[in-house]
């Protein structure tokens, strides 16, 4: 009987222990969001990011002239052919109309290769000026969310369809901007490269 009485009383504190155990829970996750595109606002954004971005716009000003001038007047050439075109057979000039034609196509020729060699331009100077902000940016959040105790950050910009629900409270965007433009020193802007 004692036997009996031992091995109940081992599996009822068996049954205790592991309910104890399963009532004990991890505590919950600390979620922050963190707003990316708060992050280029000129006024409240990461001051090295709108530094950066300002830079890259002032390079790339003149080749978005150059395309827009290109653009202008490849349309004034589309307009003069389709005003060419309504004009009477008698007063129509072919020879002006192809010569008016073969202008266009050469503009559009040059427009898609200024085009092509502008966006590789912006490529490769938003890599070189922006990406090593965004990488400092990235470290900086890592060591934001130790520092807070967060265990995980999300981008409530780029889950817009996912996201249903959060209290502005759960928002750190300005904490992080705050905490970034505090830690990382401005650095000057440098020359223009053409």
């Amino acid at each position: 009987m004692t036997k009996f009485r031992f091995i109940t009383f081992a599996f009822l504190a068996t049954v205790v222990l592991s309910a104890a155990t399963v009532g004990q829970t991890t505590p919950a996750p600390k979620i922050a969001f963190i707003n990316s595109d708060a992050f280029y606002d000129d006024k409240s954004g990461v001051t090295k990011l709108v530094n950066a971005m300002k830079q890259l716009n002032r390079e790339i000003e003149p080749r978005n002239q150059d395309l827009t001038g290109l653009n202008t007047r490849m349309g004034t050439i589309s307009t003069e052919l389709g005003n060419m075109e309504k004009l009477p057979q008698a007063q129509f000039n072919q020879v002006a109309y192809n010569t008016k034609r073969e202008e266009g196509a050469r503009l559009k020729r040059e427009f898609d290769y200024k085009k092509t060699e502008a966006e590789n331009f912006v490529a490769k100077r938003r890599s070189e000026l922006v990406g090593p902000v965004s990488q400092e940016i990235g470290r900086a959040i890592d060591e934001f969310a130790k520092k807070n105790g967060y265990t995980v950050i999300l981008d409530p910009s780029k889950l817009t369809e996912a996201m249903l629900f959060y209290a502005e409270a759960a928002d750190s965007t300005k904490d992080f901007i705050t905490f970034f433009n505090a830690k990382a020193p401005v650095a000057p802007a440098t020359a223009t490269p053409r």
